[in-house]
């Protein structure tokens, strides 16, 4: 008879951790490439097109991560915690969602820019998240961020290069080769999709909790971008985009972390002392919010806009925090928390987004970056009372 596996209560020992913490920094290096070469897509469009549509780059961008992340984020919880029957046909639903944004998105492309830039880009993030799920569910976040890096690269070097081969290029034909990568993507996800009858991720009723737990978190973390450019205009969109887009590339880190620890977690059903300990968790914000820090020194002291190096001083406390959260966010999929997840992040909304509406007026990407820090110092603090108030041992 074989023997039963034995269910972890915690990491098996410090070279456990070790390991984990190597994943994790491989991970941080395809990171860190991949995010690099998007700094210099951000430089390169900004030098040949300008802020204004850098600015309706980032506004569709954030359109993708207001339609993309909700639809996935069923999938993404499930595909960490659930039986390996589940997981590869939820996997095979997951690829269908991708290919049909992307195809709703090419429909769109005669009508206008950011709807189908912001449905292709989503159904593709869709896409390629279901054909490197594997690699997520089994702990590798070294190996899923070396595979994004990749299609970074490709999407960057086809874009960079036009912008420069030609004398007057478009933001239009420059997003056009951008996106042509994640056509290859749609092909690979169905291969590895094939052979297994589509279901849906879970019960309708926990499907619609998690599609209403990420869509909240979406308007919650771009919401402020589309407002933004409402409010005022795309070069200030553009400001506080390219401030959100450094944010989010260092705090990615606590994503990768946490990922780390899926399958102990899940063994354990979730429990603090199987996941990340929480003095690395500090340590990993604590370096990421002084990194984005340090970027705001920089800029205060160079010749850029005064309100761009502002507002990147004040997103390096958003970022050590979102790092955090990332991490905590982790444990509470383990332990099906989807419901606290779920009223945390669409309660801030309105509470983000009026402070939006109340300081972008006066203060511009400023007033934005304000509002993003206030709302997650709260998130930070619910998510903490959540897990360690009556934590699981």
């Amino acid at each position: 008879m074989t023997e039963a596996p034995k269910t972890p209560t915690g990491p098996a020992d410090t070279g456990q951790e070790r390991r984990n913490i190597t994943k994790t920094l491989i991970a941080v290096l395809w990171i860190y490439g991949g995010r690099g070469v998007g700094m210099l897509w951000t430089l390169a469009l900004i030098s040949r097109l300008g802020v204004g549509d850098y600015g309706m780059y980032g506004i569709a961008f954030a359109l993708a991560a207001v339609i993309g992340p909700p639809l996935d984020n069923p999938y993404v919880v499930r595909s960490m915690r659930e039986s390996e029957e589940k997981f590869v046909t939820e996997r095979a639903s997951r690829f269908l969602v991708g290919l049909s944004l992307v195809a709703l998105g090419t429909v769109l492309f005669p009508v206008n820019y950011i709807a189908w830039f912001g449905l292709t880009v989503a159904g593709g993030e869709i896409a390629f998240k279901s054909y490197s799920s594997r690699f997520a569910r089994d702990g590798h976040a070294d190996r899923v961020w070396r595979l994004d890096s990749i299609r970074q690269i490709a999407s960057v070097a086809m874009a960079v290069v036009y912008l420069f081969a030609v004398k007057d290029p478009s933001l239009l034909v420059a997003s056009m080769f951008y996106v042509a990568p994640y056509f290859v993507i749609l092909v690979l996800a169905a291969i590895a999709a094939r052979g297994h009858r589509p279901a849906l991720p879970g019960p309708p009723r926990l499907t619609l909790a998690l599609i209403g737990e990420m869509g909240g978190t979406a308007l919650y973390l771009q919401g402020d971008v589309l407002l933004l450019g409402f409010l005022t205009d795309s070069t200030t969109a553009g400001y506080y985009t390219l401030c959100w887009t450094v944010a989010a590339a260092l705090a990615a880190v606590g994503q990768s972390f946490g990922m780390t620890y899926h399958e102990p977690l899940r063994l354990s059903g979730g429990r603090i002392s199987s996941g990340p300990p929480l003095r690395l968790t500090l340590t990993v914000g604590f370096v990421s919010c002084a990194l984005v820090a340090l970027l705001g020194v920089v800029l205060l002291l160079s010749p850029a806009p005064t309100e761009l190096a502002l507002a990147m001083l004040i997103m390096s406390l958003f970022t050590g925090m979102r790092t955090m959260i990332s991490v905590f966010q982790v444990v509470l999929y383990a332990q099906r928390r989807d419901l606290t997840r779920l009223a945390a992040n669409l309660g801030l909304v309105p509470v983000k987004l009026g402070a939006v509406v109340l300081l972008a007026g006066p203060l511009g990407a400023v007033g934005a970056a304000l509002s993003s820090v206030g709302a997650d110092a709260i998130l930070l603090v619910i998510y903490v009372v959540a897990i360690y108030r009556r934590p699981l041992r």
